[in-house]
């Protein structure tokens, strides 16, 4: 506990009087210092308690002399005053009480017997007693974390011992490998937190919030940031609590970069598993699956393939296969640049995990376990559709077979026709660009200008990027027939859906 003047006045050998017991007198003090200059207020510091014998007040000082004194020590960040008797003065003068008293100033008198150094040792003692217990909560939250960190519990179990040893609530942010600790904050926090992660650089920084204080740490790499931490308290963190925290990042840091690497390590045995789930194979791929306590869902499925955001591929698969672990109703394997997911019904809030990471997601029906070839066919072209929308995130089979005959036709085989047709196309350097360029001028209804324009193009530059697909395939495209078996190939196959030009 930091020193106050209501404990000062507690230790009876020091013998000292507080004259007006009304004032604050559990004002934590950082030092007591003594001083007898007209103006000592350089020479102090906040949350300090100024000792004075008086001799810098004349005998006709009047008390506007002890007001603008008082005022101006206070000012500086004097909290307590004690005036030592029997110097100068036989007693504290009434003017220095009454001074201190209208700013709620508490005023100890010290008699002549006990020298100021036994007042300001006393204090001493109680801030190196206090920086002590510190060193001793340190040692003990940081083992108390250490040990955490060696359970079961992993990363999940430390941050919520750090959040107990620190009296506050923790929150890991950007990523799913931990869970909230605490309610902290939304809004300001938030808002914090997505500034940070913009940056992509390590900081810290601090936000204060009704009530409390919230620290925030970013995780990772200045290139490959994980997350942010942050940490709820009452007040701002001191030097040791900032060390437990120091500690707990590298921890959170060592951990997830762990996770990391055994989920990419595991990619390929997952891509397998996959390949023989959708080949029948059901039986096989559970028994791979269960060897390394990896489960399969049982009952009624769906297949959802994702595709990540260009701009963070990456941490968008990172997130969606933690989300499987230590489940068995989920299972994801990364599969052509694609996150496949296959979960029991309603198993996995897919708007909310597109949302939270810029996915676009194909789902196909419920189906069962031998029937995942075509449930991955349907989850294919509802991706394709979702990648080609600038409103809908997810998009599922359902909504696709109840828009119309084509969508209804659409099948597997459908695909490979398609692809086979479009190929010529395709092979191109440029054609991806091109078939992006025929869909939206399509979606345009063969209006050139409103499509150039979406596109970012001249009308002439669209026209003549129209006009090589026509040559390539030989399909005249200035009338329906050719337009609509265009628009039929383009919809079977999902071509060119999220390229061409920005």
């Amino acid at each position: 506990m930091r020193p106050t003047v209501r404990a000062l006045v507690r230790q009876a050998p020091l013998g000292l009087r507080l004259l007006d017991p009304t004032t604050r007198t559990d004002e934590p003090l950082s030092w007591v210092h003594s001083s007898d200059l007209v103006d000592p207020s350089p020479f102090v510091a906040a949350s300090t308690m100024l000792l004075t014998t008086g001799s810098q007040f004349r005998a006709d000082a009047t008390q506007d002399d002890y007001d603008a004194w008082v005022e101006r020590v206070v000012g500086a960040g004097v909290v307590a005053l004690g005036f030592g008797a029997g110097v100068h003065r036989p007693d504290t003068p009434v003017e220095l009480v009454l001074a201190a008293s209208a700013l709620g100033v508490p005023v100890v008198e010290v008699p002549w017997r006990t020298p100021f150094i036994a007042v300001a040792r006393w204090a001493a003692d109680q801030l190196a007693e206090e920086a002590r217990d510190r060193d001793r909560w340190t040692l003990r939250a940081q083992r108390a974390v250490s040990v955490a960190a060696i359970g079961d519990g992993g990363l999940d179990a430390v941050l919520r011992v750090l959040g107990e040893q620190l009296g506050g609530s923790v929150v890991l942010h950007g990523t799913d490998a931990a869970a909230d600790h605490g309610q902290v904050d939304q809004g300001q926090v938030e808002a914090e937190v997505a500034r940070l992660l913009r940056r992509g650089a390590r900081a810290g920084s601090t936000v204060t919030v009704p009530g409390a204080v919230v620290s925030l740490q970013t995780l990772g790499r200045r290139d490959g940031l994980r997350g942010v931490l942050t940490v709820r308290t009452p007040a701002e963190l001191d030097t040791a609590a900032r060390a437990v925290l120091t500690s707990v990042v590298a921890l959170a840091e060592v951990t997830l970069e762990r996770d990391v690497a055994r989920l990419r390590g595991q990619r390929e045995l997952w891509r397998q598993v996959w390949s023989l789930l959708v080949a029948g194979q059901v039986e096989v791929a559970r028994s791979i699956t269960r060897s390394v306590g990896v489960g399969i869902a049982a009952g009624p499925v769906v297949v959802a393939l994702a595709a990540p955001p260009r701009d963070s591929p990456d941490h968008a698969t990172e997130a969606v296969e933690r989300l499987a672990a230590g489940r068995p109703d989920v299972f994801v394997a990364l599969v052509d640049g694609r996150i496949a997911v296959l979960a029991a019904e309603s198993a996995v809030d897919l708007p909310a995990l597109a949302a939270a990471h810029g996915l676009r997601i194909g789902v196909s029906d419920v189906t069962d376990l031998d029937h995942l070839a075509g449930a991955v066919a349907q989850a294919e072209r509802a991706l394709a559709v979702a990648t080609s929308s600038a409103e809908e995130a997810v998009v599922t089979w359902a909504s696709l077979a109840a828009g119309g005959l084509v969508a209804a036709l659409w099948s597997e085989g459908a695909a490979e026709l398609a692809s086979s047709r479009l190929a010529p196309v395709a092979a191109l350097p440029d054609g991806d660009e091109l078939l992006a360029c025929c869909r939206t001028w399509l979606e345009h209804n063969g209006v050139w200008d409103p499509a150039a324009r979406r596109l970012g193009l001249h009308r002439h530059s669209l026209r003549a990027r129209v006009a090589k697909v026509e040559s390539v395939l030989g399909l005249p495209l200035d009338g329906f027939a050719g337009r609509a078996e265009l628009w039929a190939l383009l919809q079977a196959v999902g071509a060119g859906v999220g390229t061409g030009p920005r």
